[in-house]
């Protein structure tokens, strides 16, 4: 009686071999798959954290009376906005720019008013911030206020 050993071998070393590359395959594009979503995760945090700043900044725009809507220290006086460190203050052509930061966060307001009749302000918000190491990105909002407007 002859016995057949071929059967009973195991695994070869060349089934190992195609085992590990396959896994180390899957292994790969799986870290690759987590690394974009981790990075596209943070991107939506830090375009939600300006998007949050535009509401705060515009809510409070809101409540403030018409005539302190102005280019001042005052004007972002804001508890959600800690930490904002003005940059400059400026007034050119009749429109009054604020610039500052916030971390990583680049605000500038522009306030002018609408055709010179001194009852309807514009006001722009744009907010720069960096979303990667090499990309940036800007939102900008723009909101009327009236005299009679709250």
């Amino acid at each position: 009686m002859k016995i057949n050993f071929k059967s009973k071998r195991g695994f070869t070393t060349v089934d190992l071999t195609i085992a590990m590359i396959v896994i180390l395959i899957f292994v790969v594009i799986m870290t690759s798959i987590s690394y974009n979503v981790y990075l596209s995760s943070i991107e939506a945090k830090r375009t939600a954290v300006a998007l949050n700043y535009v509401v705060d900044i515009f809510e409070h725009i809101g409540a403030i009376d018409f005539s302190e809507v102005t280019a001042s220290y005052e004007l972002l006086e804001i508890d959600s906005l800690e930490g904002l460190v003005y940059k400059d203050i400026s007034s050119n052509n009749g429109i009054e720019t604020i610039t500052g930061t916030i971390g990583t966060y680049d605000i500038e307001i522009k306030i002018e008013d609408y055709r010179k009749e001194g009852v309807i302000k514009i006001v722009t918000l744009t907010i720069d911030y960096p979303v990667s190491r090499k990309n940036t990105e800007t939102v900008e909002f723009k909101r009327l206020k009236t005299v009679n407007n709250s």
